[in-house]
């Protein structure tokens, strides 16, 4: 299953959950319903860790996403502690204890957020060295971008923590909250991104400005005379 083909289920359950609770279904459906749109969910996780093994930096860098879908990505998919900021307006008759426990998960996302952001960037950092020392012989990289090769498998580990935890956020999210609640925050989390993918269609498709004519000359500041004019203003004599 492709993402597009992902994303047309999850707009049909989108619909559905929008259907159950505009006509107050009993929660035992809403149940059923909760259940499926999660599972769907982690579809698309376990969709991403097979997809990671045949190429992980395609995987990564979000390219089978929307424009607007990249923008605001985070390790190959959404960052919790954001989806949990999204969402806190959309949940309703919270109890004292359920927001504790919102602010305490929001609070743990953060921090493995950040724990894995850290990793990461050791890891571009070991990645760029070894590139970066490797020499080119007879068409082959020897021998440091070899290890790097190596150590981009590490690359796969890190976008499979980001997964579990967006997975184990959701699945912590559906315990802390009722079966109609967890039901709208799914509904809220499904919209807001229909909205973004919305927001890329139209900026793909909004009304292109005409290209600038190739005789079109476009005047370019004289670098020598300014870098001579801040010069003379630095050792203070005048201009």
């Amino acid at each position: 299953m492709e993402y597009g083909h992902w994303v047309e289920e999850q707009n049909r359950q989108i619909s559905q959950l929008k259907t159950a609770l505009n006509s107050h279904v009993i929660d035992m459906q809403l149940h059923i319903l909760v259940d499926s749109c999660m599972n769907h969910y982690f579809d698309l996780f376990r969709l991403k860790a097979n997809a990671a093994k045949v190429d992980v930096l395609y995987v990564v860098s979000g390219m089978w996403r929307t424009p607007a879908e990249r923008f605001f990505l985070w390790m190959g998919g959404f960052r919790p502690s954001e989806v949990l900021k999204v969402l806190m307006p959309h949940f309703v008759l919270l109890t004292d204890q359920q927001l504790l426990d919102i602010c305490n998960l929001k609070q743990s996302c953060q921090q493995s957020e950040d724990a894995l952001s850290q990793g990461m960037e050791k890891l571009q950092k070991t990645l760029s060295d070894a590139v970066a020392a490797g020499q080119l012989c007879e068409g082959n990289f020897i021998p440091h971008v070899t290890m790097a090769m190596d150590n981009l498998e590490a690359l796969v580990n890190f976008m499979n923590q980001a997964d579990h935890l967006r997975q184990e956020t959701l699945q912590q999210m559906s315990h802390i909250l009722t079966v109609r609640q967890a039901a709208g925050g799914l509904l809220a989390l499904g919209e807001y991104f229909q909205r973004l993918r919305a927001l890329s269609s139209l900026w793909t498709n909004r009304p292109q400005e005409p290209e600038l004519s190739c005789n079109r000359k476009i005047p370019i500041p004289n670098l020598r005379e300014n870098h001579q004019h801040y010069s003379s203003i630095c050792m203070g004599t005048k201009s």
